[in-house]
C-alpha cells in the first residue's frame, strides 16, 4: 500500500514537473518572441525617424560628415570613442557619472541638443519622447560601422515595417498636395531640408520655411532670403545649390532675422540634388502658407 502512494506520488510529481518546464520553456519563448518583435518595432522607428531628422548631418550610417552639416561628428563609433573603457566615459564627472549608460547619453544630446553647436534641442521642437528612444535604439544598434546584422535580422523576422503599421513622423502644416510636382517636393524636403527646417514659421537648426513664396514672406526674413536676394524661383534655386547666409548676413528687412537670431550659413546641395528636385522643393516650399 504504501509502496503504491509513493509511486502515485512520484508520477504526479513528475507530471507536474513536466508540465511546468513544457509551460515554462513555452512562456520563455512567447516572451523573447515578444521581446524580439519590440526590438524590430523600435528599431524600425528609430531608422525611419533617423533618416528624417539626423542623416543629413550624421549620414545614413551614422559616418558623420553629412551634406548638411560637413563638421557632425560620427554616430556608429560611439562605442569606441565614448563607451565604457573610454576616457569620457570612466572620466570623473564623465558619462557614466553623469547619465548611467552610453544608451543615455544618447537620448539626452537628442532631447537637449549641444550648445554652441548646430545640434539642436529636439524636445524644444516637439520630438516626443517615443521618437528620441527610437532614434537612440537606432544609433546604438549601429555601433561598428553599421546597423548590427543581429538588429537587421531581427526587424526583417517580425517584417517590422508591415507589422507596425506606424504612420510618418507628424509634420505641421502640410496641406493635402493635388500637384504632383508638389507632393514629390515634400518627400525631397524631408529627405534633407527637414533635419534643419521646420514647415512651419517655427526656427530649428534653419529659418521655419512657412510664408516664403507668400506676400507676407518668412516670420525669419520676410520677403528675402538669408544670402539677401529677394524670393523668385531662381534665387531659390541657386541659394539651396550655392547655400548663403549666414552671420553677418542681414537683408534689409524690418523683422529679420527676428530677435537677431543668427543662423550659421545655408550649406549648398548642389552635390546632393538634381534641378528637377529642387524645382520640385521650389513647388512644395510654394505650398507652405504661415
Amino acid at each position: 500500500m504504501t509502496k503504491n502512494i509513493a509511486i502515485s506520488l512520484f508520477f504526479t510529481l513528475a507530471t507536474v514537473a513536466l508540465l511546468g518546464f513544457i509551460w515554462f520553456g513555452q512562456t520563455y519563448d512567447r516572451l523573447e518572441a515578444t521581446n524580439k518583435r519590440e526590438v524590430a518595432l523600435q528599431l524600425e522607428f528609430g531608422q525611419r525617424n533617423y533618416e528624417q531628422y539626423c542623416a543629413s548631418c550624421h549620414g545614413l550610417s551614422g559616418e558623420g560628415a553629412g551634406p548638411g552639416n560637413a563638421g557632425a561628428p560620427a554616430l556608429n563609433s560611439l562605442q569606441a570613442t565614448k563607451g565604457p573603457g573610454t576616457e569620457t566615459y570612466t572620466i570623473t564627472n564623465g558619462i557614466q557619472k553623469k547619465y548611467g549608460s552610453l544608451r543615455n547619453y544618447v537620448e539626452a544630446i537628442i532631447t537637449s541638443g549641444i550648445r554652441g553647436t548646430a545640434m539642436p534641442a529636439w524636445a524644444e521642437q516637439g520630438m516626443r519622447g517615443d521618437q528620441i528612444q527610437a532614434i537612440a535604439a537606432y544609433v546604438m544598434a549601429m555601433q561598428g560601422g553599421a546597423v548590427s546584422p543581429v538588429a537587421l535580422e531581427t526587424a526583417q523576422d517580425w517584417k517590422a515595417t508591415e507589422v507596425a503599421k506606424l504612420p510618418p513622423s507628424p509634420t505641421p502644416n502640410e496641406p493635402p498636395l493635388d500637384d504632383p510636382e508638389a507632393d514629390a517636393g515634400r518627400a525631397q524636403f524631408r529627405r534633407v531640408c527637414s533635419s534643419c527646417h521646420n514647415v512651419t514659421d517655427q526656427p530649428l537648426v534653419g529659418p521655419g520655411m512657412a510664408g516664403l513664396f507668400f506676400p507676407e514672406g518668412t516670420k525669419s526674413y520676410g520677403t528675402i532670403l538669408p544670402n539677401g536676394k529677394e524670393v523668385n524661383d531662381a534665387n531659390v534655386l541657386e541659394w539651396i545649390k550655392v547655400g548663403g547666409g549666414g552671420p553677418g548676413v542681414h537683408p534689409p528687412a524690418a523683422d529679420a532675422p527676428v530677435g537677431g537670431t543668427e543662423y550659421g550659413p545655408m550649406p549648398g546641395q548642389a552635390g546632393i540634388y538634381t534641378d528637377e528636385e529642387i524645382n520640385q522643393i521650389i513647388a512644395y516650399l510654394k505650398t507652405l502658407e504661415r
